[in-house]
């Protein structure tokens, strides 16, 4: 027996020092913002005063505080972070009130099995993960940095090229109604195609490849695809802005379904001479259907004609410099298009949202290591300008209505 305990101590001293990698990792931030939204109508209430243009301010904290390790052919990730409310996927900000918000989540909580076959890398990590996809960093038009994924992520490496694959759950349906990453049923459920009972995913696949063309030239080419089954995620309509009713009335603004999209991404990031680097992504919406009809928007008008929508999204963004140490510094400017029915509002960018078109600017500075001032600056501007209700040109008093919106942000923060 006691030959028993001391070898099980000397197996967990052993463990503990192969393990004893484990490194902290963390960031505190605060940040500033300005919106304004405009519907161009210039709409008055009963007072004389405008209502057609709506302004907002905000100041918000977010923190994370997080610790990774591991040992041979294994890795860990852990931590808890702050976090808007829970429809906010894409946002960790959180707006505060005289100290009474202590809202935390969990970040993250992985493990990654990683094994050598010759020539290729495999890896497969398992839990909450930051996303395995490579995507535009800067202007987020497919996926937000800020979200966390549930479920699998599998990587393979052969010299140049990667392979990305994922199986993740963003959800379930129980009983025909959507919630949390559980469900119940029974037969008499199950036999009705309504009510159902299925986790809701995103699977994805994306072949890379990453190309040295000469010291200072470098690029990354990538094709993925994504398929979902999850019909909870909804797009609103005019820019992502209801407006505010007065005189003349701004037509009101709709839920648009986004239901089980099939994605196409075709990405190219390059870092050129001089500290300049480009990035381009394009997003399309494979699925035949992408209308304004009964489907996709409540209330559509049962004799009016399907009307087509944008499906497509991309961004064109050019940047120059890095923050890496003390007095870096760093700009970039992105134009970006992004179509009602191309990408998911709720894990995309959620300032820059679906059926807009615009520019988005930010500058970067390292005051010190590891301690940045951030400025960003969008504008952008309402693409379809249609009645939700029946695909139709806005028209008479509203025929000028067209949301426009522009958003400002100071930011600083630190991170070890």
């Amino acid at each position: 027996m006691k030959k028993l305990f001391v070898l099980a101590v000397a197996s967990l001293i052993a463990t503990s020092a192969s393990a004893a990698e484990m490194k902290w990792n963390g960031s505190a931030g605060w940040r500033y913002s300005s919106t304004k939204n405009d519907d161009s109508l210039g709409a008055k209430n009963a007072a004389g005063k405008d209502v057609s243009i709506q302004k907002s301010k905000a100041w918000d904290l977010r923190a994370n505080l997080g610790a990774t390790g591991g040992w041979e052919n294994i890795e860990w990730g852990m931590g808890l972070r702050t976090q808007g409310n829970a429809a906010a996927r894409n946002n960790d900000y959180v707006n505060v009130s005289n100290n009474s918000d202590r809202t935390l989540g969990l970040e993250q909580a992985w493990f990654r099995y990683l094994k050598d076959f010759g020539s290729v890398n495999f890896a497969v990590t398992f839990g909450r993960q930051k996303n395995v996809f490579a995507y535009d960093m800067g202007a987020q038009m497919l996926f937000d940095n800020d979200v966390r994924w549930d479920g699998f992520g599998e990587t393979f490496k052969f010299g140049m090229f990667n392979l990305n694959v994922a199986q993740y759950i963003t959800g379930a349906k129980s009983a025909g109604t959507n919630g949390s990453s559980a469900y119940t049923k029974s037969e008499a459920t199950d036999s009705v195609a309504t009510s159902q009972s299925h986790f809701n995913t995103m699977m994805g696949i994306q072949p890379t490849m990453n190309w040295k063309f000469a010291d200072e030239i470098e690029a990354l080419f990538a094709v993925g695809y994504y398929f979902w089954n999850d019909d909870s995620n909804f797009n609103r309509t005019g820019g992502g802005f209801a407006p505010t009713a007065g005189t003349p009335a701004a037509t009101a603004t709709s839920l648009f379904a986004v239901h089980n999209p099939r994605q196409w991404q075709f990405l190219t990031s390059w870092t050129l001479p001089y500290h300049l680097g480009f990035t381009g992504e394009l997003v399309m919406n494979a699925k035949n259907k992408a209308n304004y009809d009964t489907g996709s928007i409540t209330g559509y008008s049962l004799t009016a004609q399907k009307q087509a929508v944008g499906k497509t999204a991309y961004s064109l963004g050019l940047t120059y410099g890095q923050l890496k140490k003390a007095h870096d510094f760093m700009a970039s400017y992105t134009y970006a298009k992004k179509g009602i029915a191309s990408v998911i509002n709720a894990y995309s960018n959620e300032t820059f949202l679906a059926d807009n078109k615009g520019h988005i600017v930010t500058v970067g500075y390292n005051l010190a290591d590891n301690f940045t001032l951030g400025l960003a600056y969008m504008s952008m501007k309402e693409i379809e300008k249609k009645v939700p209700t029946t695909g139709l040109a806005y028209a008479g008093a509203n025929s000028g209505q067209a949301q426009k919106t522009t958003y400002w942000e100071i930011t600083s923060g630190v991170s070890f």
